[in-house]
């Protein structure tokens, strides 16, 4: 059934993972005719983390670069066009080379939030002005305002998702993986709005990028009475980018199409495969009593992402 222009629909976002689909989804409501103010992309924030006294939001800003058509699509991450010269200088000051990339431009959006922050904003109005800044309609909606991070035990130490991946290179053994703040965390309440009748989870890690969202305190209950459609972030046996199949398997979880399905069946209805899954996995994942379909879930050109959009909301 074609989606109403009303209905609200709540999109579970990562970072570089989901971008190209983010924005393939807002260019195909924009150009056929719906209303880009029904999607809500719900982000995850996670990952955010404090540099330098600025507070960054590196999924956040990726899906707003994204939506915004300034995103470094080459990297997945950053603005296009961007300079350095700010961790260039800081580097020659304090004699060390800095871990997080955080470029020029990058670097206003965060001094700005930051300023907001501490004026007593919550990360939801600071996104928002940052959007509405942007001209994007769609809202961009941080899955909680509370703090929440992906942390993992490591022989490195107890290390912050970004320090894992970005400082470390996802090279640590991983011991165990834990969600400061998640007990307490509550959703915001657009994004509860926004995931209480039609869901979709885009591709992104399902450890670090989506299980925080998913379980922030009453999500659960809202999507099971909700109906959600996820995208494997799994192409064959690769993930479409991070470091998932590691930190799957340090979860227990198979690393696969059938693995994420797993642990999203709470509140899964349909999950759409790359068209080259194995059929053994495809049966696995109906036996668990969710839909799966095959198809081309790359997205190579916006075209391409335009039609996968086109196929997705023509079931919800």
């Amino acid at each position: 059934m074609p989606t109403s222009r009303k209905a609200k629909i709540g999109v579970f976002c990562g970072g570089s993972g989901s971008s190209k689909f983010a924005s393939a989804f807002y260019d195909f409501f924009k150009s056929n005719g719906r209303d880009p103010t029904s999607l809500g992309f719900i982000v995850n924030v996670a990952d955010n983390f404090w540099f330098h006294g600025l507070y960054v939001c590196p999924d956040v800003d990726i899906i707003t670069y994204a939506l915004a058509g300034k995103l470094d699509t080459k990297k997945g991450w950053g603005r296009e066009g961007d300079s350095f010269d700010f961790l260039s200088a800081l580097s020659e000051i304090i004699r060390s080379k800095q871990w997080f990339n955080l470029g020029d431009k990058d670097l206003a959006l965060s001094v700005r939030r930051t300023e907001l922050l501490k004026q007593g904003f919550s990360l939801s109005e600071i996104t928002d002005f940052v959007r509405m800044a942007f001209s994007i309609e769609s809202k961009i909606i941080p899955a909680t305002d509370d703090q929440l991070e992906t942390r993992l035990k490591t022989p490195k130490g107890d290390l912050h998702l970004q320090e894992f991946w970005v400082k470390y290179k996802g090279r640590p053994q991983i011991r165990r993986i834990y969600y400061r703040g998640l007990k307490k965390a509550t959703p915001t309440q657009e994004a509860l709005e926004f995931a209480s009748s039609k869901a979709i989870i885009f591709p992104a890690n399902p450890i670090s990028s989506i299980y925080p969202s998913v379980n922030l305190k009453g999500m659960q209950e809202r999507l099971r009475r909700s109906f959600v459609v996820a995208i494997s972030p799994f192409i064959g046996k690769k993930i479409i980018s991070g470091p998932a199949v590691k930190m799957m398997r340090c979860c227990g979880i198979e690393a696969s199409s059938f693995g994420v399905a797993n642990l999203y069946r709470n509140f899964l209805r349909l999950f759409f495969v790359d068209f080259h899954e194995d059929k053994e996995i495809v049966t696995k994942i109906r036996d668990l009593g969710i839909e799966c379909v095959k198809a081309d879930i790359v997205v190579r050109t916006q075209e391409q992402g335009r039609e996968i959009a086109r196929k997705i909301c023509e079931i919800l």
